[in-house]
């Protein structure tokens, strides 16, 4: 599990300039799943004692890859129990390996026959399951496949792109669920909208993260998730390609910390995974520049 070796960073570490910090607490019908989960609070799991952000400092990558041409559109990234990191089309049911040391790109698969087309917009692992979302909702679940392979798939609705646009996946294991972010959902635009939709079945959870919490922090309010990682620690970590920053928030939807990255080194954010030796992991799309992969150690740990 990711950041098993930064609980100890944790406790010692000196919060690097620019991170913000919140000192105060504050295949069914998934219509029908979504409307009998609103009812549900927050995820039981307990909160991190601190910001797991405040180990990083974004003014100091580690290393920075730039990807192949095929990668352009480079939308997800997940890690397998291997250690081997996995990116995605955004358009196209294909999945690529990578290598985490140097961004070499390795073998590539295709669900189904290769021609399978949606608006992916997040990957997530579960064992040696591997999913897919679209930004409609719809979960591709696959196993990997060897090279040029063509996997079988099946593909269940969970129910939440009628009230959401889907743009990030990730598993929490603390809550035995998915975790889906939204870069838009219904509602008046004061808070912002993800779902815990749990793998046992059930419904979706939906956890509320207040707007006016990242005004506070002196945070653009119009923080539109592009992707979700889950830190192990309590607490899940939200890019956004819009406002170029990332947050971090409770499973109760409090927001811990966050970051302005800048579009100058982060032009287009849209994936983000954390190795189990808590590196973290963001690919930018190609904007303006080449799509590439940052990778940021923790500061005292990492091999």
């Amino acid at each position: 599990m990711p950041f098993e070796r930064v609980a100890a960073i944790l406790a010692a570490a000196i919060l690097p300039m620019g991170i913000l910090v919140a000192c105060s607490p504050a295949e069914e019908s998934g219509q029908a799943l979504l409307e009998s989960g609103q009812a549900l609070l927050a995820s039981a799991a307990p909160e991190p004692t601190g910001p797991v952000l405040a180990v990083y400092d974004f003014s100091a990558p580690e290393v920075r890859f730039e990807l192949p041409g095929r990668l352009d559109e480079i939308s997800g990234l997940a890690f397998t129990a291997e250690g081997r990191l996995l990116g995605h089309d955004d358009e196209r049911g294909r999945v690529h390996e990578i290598d985490p040391r140097n961004g070499d790109v390795g073998r590539s698969f295709d669900l189904g026959s290769g021609n399978v087309q949606d608006d992916f917009e997040g990957i997530a692992r579960i064992g040696e399951r591997l999913f897919l979302v679209s930004s409609s909702g719809f979960l591709y679940e696959f196993r990997a496949g060897d090279e040029d392979a063509d996997v079988p798939y099946r593909v269940t609705d969970t129910g939440v792109g009628a009230v959401c646009e889907v743009e990030g996946l990730d598993y929490d294991p603390v809550a035995e669920g998915l975790v889906l972010a939204c870069k838009r959902s219904d509602g008046d635009g004061a808070t912002m909208t993800l779902y815990v939709l749990p793998v046992a079945g059930g419904p979706a959870r939906p956890i509320r993260v207040a707007r006016s919490e990242l005004v506070a922090l002196g945070l653009d309010g119009d923080f539109q998730p592009s992707a979700v990682a889950v830190t192990g620690e309590g607490s899940w970590i939200l890019l956004s390609a819009v406002t170029e920053s990332i947050i971090e928030v409770g499973s109760s939807g409090r927001v811990l910390a966050g970051v302005a990255l800048g579009q100058r080194r982060h032009p287009q954010p849209e994936g983000l995974a954390l190795a189990d030796d808590g590196r973290l992991y963001i690919a930018d799309e190609k904007n303006g520049d080449d799509a590439h992969i940052t990778v940021y150690a923790p500061r005292g740990g990492g091999e």
